[in-house]
């Protein structure tokens, strides 16, 4: 019998591009609508069944920034920089993060390097645009002050 060929390299199982791409928005559209523990339940999955892909490190990322864990946001990004070293969407997506926990500089660094690897990629355009908020003063938010 011959074995299943998979689409996406590293695979745990055979995965079609389209199945992982069916996969993965469907953890969007769960976070979309606000269900954040079913999207990351898929997107975990999806990161434990493509563990050389930093996609669906990008899309875990995504979500806890979305539900203000930016901590965990940047842990995941920097998984998926990890995954995709030369790729300039994950240093695009730990700026961000970065940025958000009030580290600026290293945030800076971090769209630049962004900029140099892909300099016409939609990894270096969301640099670029973050960059410009933070010219601007839209970035980083003001810090939150403790409730007392």
């Amino acid at each position: 019998m011959a074995e299943a060929k998979s689409d996406i390299a590293g695979s745990l199982v055979p995965v079609t591009k389209m199945q992982a791409m069916m996969l993965m928005e469907a953890g969007y559209l769960w976070m979309d609508l606000g269900r954040f523990d079913y999207a990351r339940e898929l997107l975990g999955g999806a990161a434990v069944l493509m563990p050389k892909s930093e996609v669906p490190q990008i899309a875990l990322g995504t979500l806890e920034f979305n539900v203000a864990h930016h901590d965990k946001a940047l842990q995941l990004f920097r998984r998926a920089q990890q995954l995709a070293p030369r790729s300039a969407l994950p240093r695009a997506h730990c700026g961000e993060a970065l940025l958000f926990l009030g580290k600026v500089n290293e945030a800076m660094k971090e769209l630049n390097a962004a900029l140099e690897l892909e300099p016409g990629s939609d990894g270096a355009s969301f640099a670029r645009a973050l960059i410009e908020a933070k010219e601007s003063g839209a970035l980083p938010p003001p810090a939150r002050q403790p409730k007392k």
